[in-house]
């Protein structure tokens, strides 16, 4: 039976879900124009999260809205996304899941091919992301290129795509994960020696890497060598992220510093808490301790939305890939990367 105040804060948390989501739709026109329609990156993961509100809610309000954002930019079931414009999210898959609409799979799937023939690697095998005519290995990067492979993977019955899902991240921890902590450094090759990871660990690298396990494991089977390679490297990485969980329930911006040394950052927070409650629901995480620590998350989030539905003490970009001091209080108000944090961990039930 849900309790009167487990129905209560699903009452708060939609109210404020469905204002941050109708100020941020304010800002953007409404999706009103084709202009509206395209921007960086926070914009596709701001739809995506609007599409998983509309998933797990009765509430269908959105949904002309959404279809007039993919109608402005021409997609359709045929339309390829380069993965070079979309490296970070998937708001295409996203959209016709949302639809129950399989008519993408086959382009969706000749597409992971091609990704995965043409993505650039070091010579360690791992894949990387080009800025400025340069490779750089960045888990950003890797979260979205994993759960690409092993969508395709369960779309196609093909293996060979959830092998390079698994070789990815196992390359990936080999090199950026530290021992101790389990934690991950942001990349490789960003600073003027190549060599040397990007320092410590930022809070919303680390609800990247989340986003990534979290998403490929639920396209796997369970069954297979590949699912329980990942759940193992998973499993380390989730109790090393909740030894460093403040009292408070929020993670710090830069989790391997003192708590003093950097202030309780809401997206990485969010990112993770709302993944380890997935993650639990699933049965990737068993231990009550886990499901407690992203509860009280939840809890401590809302102290950060403000009365006008903005959101405070949110990280901007782009983390610890050259310097970790401007890290330790460069919090923002209402920065993007924070929107759909926020707004995944409070539409889950």
């Amino acid at each position: 039976m849900i309790s009167f105040n487990t129905l209560y804060a699903n009452h708060r948390d939609k109210k404020i879900v469905k204002g941050i989501i109708e100020r941020y739709l304010s800002g953007n026109n409404n999706f009103s124009t084709t202009k509206d329609v395209w921007g960086n990156y926070t914009l596709d993961l701001t739809v995506e999260a609007i599409i998983n509100y509309t998933l797990n809610s009765n509430d269908k309000e959105y949904i002309p809205i959404i279809n007039r954002f993919f109608t402005l930019r021409n997609y359709t079931a045929q339309t390829p996304v380069s993965f070079s414009k979309s490296p970070f999210c998937d708001v295409y898959y996203s959209y016709f899941q949302m639809n129950q609409d399989s008519s993408f799979v086959k382009n969706y799937v000749q597409e992971s091919y091609a990704i995965k023939q043409n993505t650039p690697r070091f010579s360690n095998g791992a894949v990387c992301i080009m800025h400025n005519g340069k490779p750089y290995m960045l888990i950003d990067f890797l979260q979205n290129y994993m759960t690409r492979m092993a969508r395709a993977g369960n779309l196609s019955g093909d293996t060979v795509f959830y092998a390079e899902a698994c070789n990815q991240l196992k390359i990936y921890t080999r090199i950026l994960q530290y021992p101790d902590s389990k934690l991950y450094s942001q990349g490789l090759g960003w600073l003027e020696n190549k060599n040397e990871l990007s320092p410590s660990a930022w809070l919303r690298g680390q609800g990247w890497m989340m986003r990534g396990f979290v998403n490929t494991l639920n396209e796997m089977p369970e069954n297979s060598v590949y699912f329980l390679e990942i759940k193992k490297i998973f499993q380390g990485f989730a109790e090393g992220l909740i030894k460093l969980q403040s009292k408070s329930g929020m993670w710090h911006n830069l989790p391997l510093l003192s708590e003093k040394e950097s202030y309780p950052e809401v997206s990485g927070s969010a990112m993770i808490a709302y993944y380890i409650l997935q993650a639990y629901e699933k049965g990737y995480l068993s231990e009550n301790k886990f499901k407690h620590a992203a509860l009280r998350t939840k809890k401590e989030i809302r102290k950060y939305i403000q009365s006008d539905f903005s959101i405070r003490n949110i990280s901007p970009g782009p983390g610890t890939l050259y310097s970790i001091n401007e890290y330790k209080t460069n919090a923002e108000i209402d920065n993007p990367h924070g929107i759909q944090a926020v707004l995944l961990l409070l539409s889950q039930k």
